[in-house]
């Protein structure tokens, strides 16, 4: 095991230890799903020489530890033209995630009556509008919503320099949030685009365009800073091109959230799923909150910035 993969370990024993705790504390809070695409496991071999590794061994412990549907999930899986769909879909998806800047430039978020989003960089055919797909973590329903595009106000705009911008957000989204969200809690925000007519909508079916925010949660800020967090930006699985819809048929599809998606498989094990999703994305929103804190302890016991999705373990 290298000392890249002990440190994972560790922050992922820290994060389980208060786990536990708010798990005694909030009876309905239930452990994070550990859920991943189901052809990054089914099909191990496609995705290179990088990947392979952690998606052998995330596989290995799904057939040996994993429920019944998973397994079956991953043994039924034959090399038909549809898997080679599924594997090209998935190819893309991987080329799609943010960049290192992208990455490294923290976003903003407003969490109070409405929830305000402010970007440092273009979220890929969102200029049509996007979707935004909320979940808090103590909470067990995620909640979709369509968000518009906005002017920066200049609270907005000094809260963004005095987190590190040089120049304004490239844009800020507003949506209107559930009567449950009082900006307190913990949450999770899968933003996706809105593509303007079918065209549109097949070109960015063949592009990994969704990204998920994490706000930083801190209990100790004054009452009225509290609703306003820092956020990186994560990528997001989320596909025009899922076996769940006709493509131009209905809504989104968000893989994120409850119920559990049709495509994904459930890792019974929290490294080896810590593993695939760092490299990937999380299938749900509650994994993106959790991955989120596993991976900014492992930044801060190694000095690193906390990043996900480009880099090797």
């Amino acid at each position: 095991m290298s000392a890249h993969e002990i440190a994972l370990n560790q922050a992922i024993s820290e994060v389980g230890m208060r786990e536990n705790a708010e798990l005694l504390m909030h009876e309905f809070r239930r452990p994070h799903p550990r859920l991943v695409e189901h052809a990054l496991l089914a099909y191990p071999d496609a995705f290179g020489e990088r990947f392979r590794r952690f998606f052998v061994g995330a596989r290995e412990c799904v057939l040996r530890d994993g429920d019944a549907e998973s397994r079956e999930r991953i043994l039924s899986a034959k090399p038909t033209e549809r898997a080679e769909a599924e594997v090209a879909r998935v190819r893309r998806m991987l080329e799609g995630r943010p960049s290192d800047a992208e990455r490294a430039a923290q976003a903003l978020v407003y969490a109070g009556s409405s929830v305000v989003m402010a970007l440092a960089h273009p979220l890929p055919h969102g200029s049509g509008g996007l979707f935004a797909r909320m979940q808090l973590d103590l909470h067990p329903e995620a909640v979709t919503v369509r968000a518009t595009r906005i002017d920066a106000t200049p609270d907005l705009l000094l809260r963004w320099a005095a987190i590190g911008h040089d120049s304004p957000p490239n844009s800020v989204w507003e949506c209107s949030s559930p009567s449950w969200f009082d900006g307190v809690h913990r949450l999770a925000i899968e933003l996706t685009p809105s593509p303007r007519g079918f065209h549109e909508a097949i070109l960015v079916a063949h592009r990994g365009a969704g990204r998920v925010l994490v706000p930083q949660f801190d209990p100790d800020a004054p009452s009225d800073e509290v609703a306003w967090r820092r956020t990186s930006v994560m990528p997001s699985g989320w596909s025009y091109l899922r076996a769940d819809r006709t493509m131009g048929s209905s809504r989104p599809v968000f893989p994120n959230g409850a119920p559990r998606p049709v495509d994904g498989v459930r890792v019974p094990d929290d490294f080896h799923f810590a593993m695939c999703a760092a490299l990937t994305w999380t299938l749900s929103l509650q994994d993106a909150m959790w991955l989120r804190d596993v991976l900014d302890r492992l930044a801060s016991a190694t000095n690193q910035e906390p990043t996900q999705g480009d880099h090797t373990p």
